[in-house]
C-alpha cells in the first residue's frame, strides 16, 4: 500500500494524542510514576490477548534472540526512561508545553538514526521535519494559565524531564528499527518492548516497596478508566502504528509526522475540555500540515 509508513505514523499521532489527554485526566490523582507502571500493565494485557487473537500464542516465540535484546532494550529506554521523565513533563508543564518538549523527539531520532542506521536525511526530509517542529512550536510557545509549581518538581524540572523524554523515545525507536530489520511483525514486537519494560518497571516498584500503593490507585474509578483507555489508545494502537511505520520509511520520517500529535491533542481538548482554539493554533497547524506533506512528498 502506497503511504502505509506515512500513514501508520499519523495514525500514531492520532493515538498518542488521545492517549494523552486521557491520561493527563488520570496522572492528577495516580502520580506519572504510578500511571507508568499501572497502563503499562494494562497493554502488556491488551497485547498479549491480541497476539493469542491474530497467532495462537502468547509470546512470539519466533523471535531471534537479537530482536528480542533490541526490542527489550528499546522498551526500557522507551517506556521505562523515556516515559516516566514524560509523564512527570505532562504533571508539572501540562499537556500543552510537554507535548512541544516532546516534539523535539524528531531531532534526536534522526541524529541517532544517521550512525546507527545510516539513514542520512535528505533536503525535503529535513525541510519537512523543520516545518513540522515550527508549527507545533509556534502554538504551544503561547504564555500558560498553568502555575509553575508541583508537588513533581518546578519549571526546570518539567523542560528537563520533557526533554530527557524525548531523547527516550528517540532511542526506543532506533532500537525498535534494528530489531525490525529481523522481519518481525509490529504486534510481536510491540508485546516484548511492552513486556519487557512491564517486568522491570515493577521490579523497581518492588525494590522502592511501592507496589502496594500502586496498587490501590486502581481503586479511584475514574482515574483508572481514564488510564486503562489511555493504555488502548497509547502503548497498544498508537505503539503498534509506530513500529509499522517503522517498517516502511525513515526513523527521522516517522518520528516527524509522529510529532504532530501535539496538535491533534490540542484539538481533541478543545472539543473535550473546552480550551479555546486561538489564531496562533491555526497557524501552527497550518505550517505542520505543511511539514506532513512534505514528508510524505519527499
Amino acid at each position: 500500500m502506497r503511504y502505509a509508513g506515512e500513514l501508520a505514523a499519523l495514525g500514531t499521532a492520532v493515538c498518542w494524542a488521545s492517549g494523552s489527554n486521557l491520561f493527563a485526566a488520570a496522572a492528577g490523582k495516580m502520580g506519572s510514576r504510578v500511571l507508568n507502571r499501572l497502563r503499562l500493565t494494562i497493554a502488556w494485557a491488551l497485547l498479549t490477548a491480541a497476539l493469542w487473537f491474530t497467532s495462537g500464542s502468547l509470546w512470539p516465540t519466533w523471535a531471534t534472540w537479537p530482536a528480542v535484546l533490541a526490542l527489550a532494550l528499546s522498551g526500557l529506554i522507551g517506556f521505562v526512561f523515556g516515559d516516566s521523565f514524560g509523564f512527570r513533563s505532562i504533571v508539572v508543564l501540562g499537556p500543552g508545553r510537554a507535548s512541544l518538549l516532546a516534539s523535539t523527539a524528531p531531532f534526536f531520532t534522526t541524529a541517532l538514526a544517521w550512525p546507527l542506521l545510516h539513514q542520512q536525511p535528505g533536503p525535503l526530509a529535513l525541510l519537512g521535519m523543520l516545518l513540522t517542529f515550527s508549527g507545533t512550536a509556534f502554538v504551544f510557545t503561547t504564555p500558560s494559565r498553568r502555575r509553575p509549581g508541583h508537588a513533581e518538581g518546578g519549571t526546570a524540572m518539567g523542560i528537563a524531564s520533557g526533554l530527557l523524554g524525548a531523547l527516550g523515545q528517540a532511542g526506543g525507536y532506533v532500537l525498535s528499527k534494528l530489531a525490525l530489520r529481523t522481519g518481525l511483525e509490529p504486534l510481536p514486537a510491540t508485546v516484548i518492548r511492552v513486556a519487557c519494560a512491564t517486568v522491570v518497571i515493577w521490579l523497581l516498584a518492588a525494590a522502592n516497596r511501592e507496589v502496594r500503593e500502586s496498587l490501590s490507585k486502581l481503586r479511584q474509578a475514574d482515574s483508572a478508566a481514564f488510564m486503562v483507555a489511555g493504555a488502548a489508545m497509547g502503548p497498544v494502537l498508537g505503539v503498534t502504528l509506530s513500529l509499522t511505520a517503522l517498517q516502511h520509511i525513515e526513523a527521522g520520517v516517522a518520528a516527524s509526522i509522529t510529532a504532530v500529535s501535539p496538535l491533534f491533542a490540542m484539538l481533541i481538548a478543545a472539543r473535550f475540555h473546552n480550551e479555546p482554539l486561538t489564531w496562533r493554533a491555526w497557524v501552527g497547524c497550518l505550517l505542520a500540515i505543511t511539514g506532513v506533506v512534505v514528508l510524505f512528498r519527499r
